[in-house]
This record gives structure tokens, C-alpha cells and sequence, in this order.
């Protein structure tokens, strides 16, 4: 009986050791890292946008060809005795405006590198007519306008991702309709008016062609993205030319260059298109 129960004893043990042996020589497995969900900015996006524009000064510059009216010297140096009648306003044309993009953004790392194009319908004006006073010799009005209609950008873009977040710079072609109207009055009883309405009118619309730059941050929201832009836009200048209204001078002509700049904000939203936005990093 002893050796019996010596021999199961002996066999017992012997088992629990053969299995803490095996169990001991199982490898060890390393649970894997958590995934990050990180949002990829590459593919084609459409959007719209609607923002506020603010004009910066158009500096007029007036150019006459007197053609013996007298308006040269009025509207230069000024008559004998008298200081410059030349008080043409210097305007800011201002406004809304609202329009389409189309873009491609290309993600390196943290880098996005792209280029977008838009178009818009803009109501930036400003007008303004003048009294000049019997100090200068001659009572008139002068009257002056700008207006942007319209204007569009090509521009490359350089961005920093963070995520689901990107900031970056933009810069490029800018182009767009440049409008000006240009008057001067003098009627009867004006000092200087010889008894007789003196009148010059014109109007010029142009496509100009300029430069933008400018700066914004987007917010992607699944396939979506939101943003606000900032974008300054410089078509340069356009000019006006008036001629005789009344038939009076008719070989006088008077000309009026303005800036068209403006400094603008908008708001983005933008629909991208492609797979998932989202890809996993380890």
C-alpha cells in the first residue's frame, strides 16, 4: 500500500511539473498599440463661399486734354488767383459678394500642397459727387465711380494639416471687371459757366488682370470642410475717359485713372470627394 501511494504521488508531481514546463515555454505576445484616426486631406473638393470686401483707396489720377476750355489749368494748377479746382473724390468701393470653388489638395506628412480656382459675383462700389465751391473760380459738380462686377482667382496653396485642422498660405492670379463712370457739370450761373451748361460724361468696364494673396484655416467634418479666408486682390488700374455732353468743348476730353484693390474675408464650405477621409496610423 505505501509503495502505491509512493508511486501516485511520484507520477502526480511528475505531471504538474511536465505542465508548468510547457506553459512556461510559451512566448510572450505584445498587445498592439491603439489606433489613431488621422484625417487625410488629399483628393478633389467643390464648394461655395460668401464673404464682405473692403476697397482700398483708387487714388484718382486726372489727366485733361483742354482742347481751349480751360479745364486744364481749372483742374490743374488751378485759374490765376485760385487753388485747384481738381476735388474728385478719392472712393473705396465696398460690398458682398459670393461665388463657386474647385480645388485638389495633396497631403505629404503633416505638408498639403494644392491649387483652387473660384469665381464670384460681387456688388463692390462706391460713388460721389462733388460741389466745388466759388473759391476755385467755378462752381461744378465732379462725379466719380467704381465697381468691381465680378472677379475670379487661380492660386496655389501650402498648408500645414494638424489632423482634422489646416492652416496655409495662398497665393496667385487674380482677374475680374473694373467699372468706372466719370462727370463734370457746370451749369448756368456757375461762376465761369459763360451762361451755358458745360457737361463731360464717360464710362469704361474692363476685364483687368492682377495678383491675390491671402491666408485661411478649414475644419474638416467627415467628407465636409469648413473655412475662413482671408485674400487680398489687386487688379491694378483702369481708366475713364469723358467727352462733351452739351456740344460745347467738344475737342476737350478728361481722364481719370483708379486702383482697383481690394482686401477681403469670406467664409468656405467645400464637399471632397474620394474614399474615407479617415485613415488609421499605428
Amino acid at each position: 500500500m505505501k509503495r502505491f501511494l509512493a508511486a501516485l504521488a511520484i507520477t502526480i508531481f511528475g505531471l504538474t511539473g511536465a505542465q508548468a514546463a510547457d506553459l512556461a515555454a510559451r512566448p510572450y505576445t505584445k498587445a498592439p498599440p491603439a489606433v489613431a484616426a488621422v484625417y487625410d486631406w488629399t483628393g478633389f473638393y467643390v464648394g461655395g463661399n460668401v464673404g464682405y470686401g473692403w476697397g482700398e483707396r483708387a487714388d484718382p489720377a486726372m489727366s485733361v486734354i483742354d482742347g481751349g476750355s480751360g479745364l486744364g489749368a481749372f483742374l490743374t494748377t488751378g485759374f490765376p488767383g485760385f487753388p485747384s479746382g481738381n476735388l474728385y473724390p478719392n472712393l473705396k468701393p465696398s460690398g458682398v459678394f459670393g461665388g463657386l470653388q474647385i480645388g485638389y489638395d495633396k497631403q505629404f506628412g503633416t505638408w498639403v500642397v494644392g491649387a483652387v480656382a473660384d469665381i464670384q459675383a460681387a456688388d463692390f462700389k462706391a460713388s460721389r459727387t462733388v460741389s466745388t465751391p466759388a473759391s476755385t473760380c467755378c462752381n461744378a459738380d465732379e462725379s466719380l465711380s467704381a465697381k468691381i462686377n465680378w472677379f475670379g482667382t487661380v492660386r496655389g496653396k501650402l498648408g500645414f494639416a494638424a489632423n482634422d485642422w489646416l492652416f496655409y498660405g495662398t497665393g496667385g492670379l487674380a482677374y475680374g471687371e473694373a467699372k468706372s463712370t466719370l462727370g463734370f457739370v457746370c451749369t448756368p450761373g456757375g461762376v465761369g459757366c459763360a451762361g451755358a451748361t458745360i457737361g463731360f460724361a464717360g464710362s469704361q468696364s474692363e476685364t483687368k488682370v492682377g495678383w491675390s494673396a491671402g491666408a485661411g484655416v478649414s475644419k474638416a467634418i467627415g467628407q465636409w470642410n469648413v473655412g475662413i479666408e482671408y485674400l487680398h486682390v489687386d487688379l491694378g488700374r483702369s481708366s475713364v475717359t469723358a467727352t462733351s455732353t452739351t456740344g460745347f468743348f467738344t475737342a476737350t476730353t478728361i481722364t481719370a485713372s483708379q486702383r482697383f484693390v481690394e482686401d477681403m474675408a469670406r467664409v468656405t464650405v467645400n464637399y471632397k470627394f474620394g474614399p474615407s477621409a479617415i485613415v488609421a496610423k499605428y
